[in-house]
């Protein structure tokens, strides 16, 4: 059985990734975890004093665990789907230490969330939730972008930095998913700079065995290499090798690439190596 975690701040965004999970996984056995990690900001010093425990807690878990009940009885309701089983969670934690925890206990295998959520910033491509979810938590992520309509996926781009080799225990996991969902791997190879072709010969010789499309680009930025291949060739999903340390700073934070990194609106899977 699969453990997923899905995120919620119970905004449209939220719901669309998780509608997305339970229609990609609808043919494997799953446990999804549905988790909400709680804001108390509106609760002041005088009411935390005032109150005890027991009425500090049931006042601020009522909502979000009604909204938690409804949601998985409006999701049971619209999918019906023998296979999928829930658990719902309210936490108070710093956000990625809540996940990170749950992420244990469960034995998640995949993280489930939506790009912007309740902040709804339109200018970036990722709201500073799934920013820090994808910098510190250690677990392979389902990026939904914003208004994403589900589909059956069949192609899957693999962009690769410099610094991205192919020969690593997450290429080999991304191998299992390919081959579990039936996906066709196109690679890029990108090189902002200059030429690699020493790492373009190993990239060969790596996928000599794979049947996948192998393509390189030079002294272009990664984002702007994305955006064009996206544009000039089908693509359904997109999976990112992510360091803890780096990666954000040559893929996201760039100001000049806001208006590009807005055109990269398909599903990621972002794998942590």
């Amino acid at each position: 059985m699969k453990e997923i975690l899905l995120l919620t701040d119970f905004s449209k965004n939220a719901r669309n990734a998780i509608d997305f999970a339970l229609q990609f996984f609808k043919n494997e056995k799953c446990r999804f975890h549905i988790m909400n990690v709680h804001k108390i900001g509106s609760f002041t010093a005088d009411d935390l004093m005032l109150a005890s425990k027991e009425s500090i807690y049931d006042s601020i878990t009522k909502v979000p665990k009604e909204k938690l009940e409804a949601l998985v009885e409006d999701l049971k309701s619209e999918y019906n789907n023998l296979n999928h089983s829930f658990k719902t969670y309210i936490d108070f934690d710093v956000f990625v230490d809540a996940i990170s925890q749950l992420i244990k206990a469960e034995n998640i295998e995949y993280v489930v969330m939506g790009t912007n959520g309740e902040t709804g910033a339109k200018e970036v491509l990722l709201g500073s939730n799934a920013i820090h979810v994808l910098r510190k938590v250690n677990c392979k992520t389902l990026v939904i972008p914003e208004g994403y309509t589900f589909k059956s996926s069949k192609e899957i781009l693999l962009p690769l930095h410099p610094d991205d080799v192919i020969a690593n225990k997450e290429f080999t996991g991304l191998l299992e998913f390919l081959e579990t969902y039936q996906l066709h791997l196109h690679v890029l190879r990108v090189n902002p700079n200059n030429e690699n072709s020493e790492k373009e010969q190993q990239d060969i010789n790596d996928l000599a065995l794979l049947d996948c499309i192998y393509n390189t680009v030079n002294t272009i930025p990664m984002v702007y290499a994305i955006s064009s291949y996206l544009q000039t060739n089908t693509i359904d999903f997109i999976v990112l090798f992510v360091k803890k340390e780096g990666f954000l700073d040559h893929f996201f934070t760039n100001p000049n690439t806001k208006v590009s990194i807005s055109k990269i609106s398909k599903p990621m899977l972002v794998l942590h190596v």
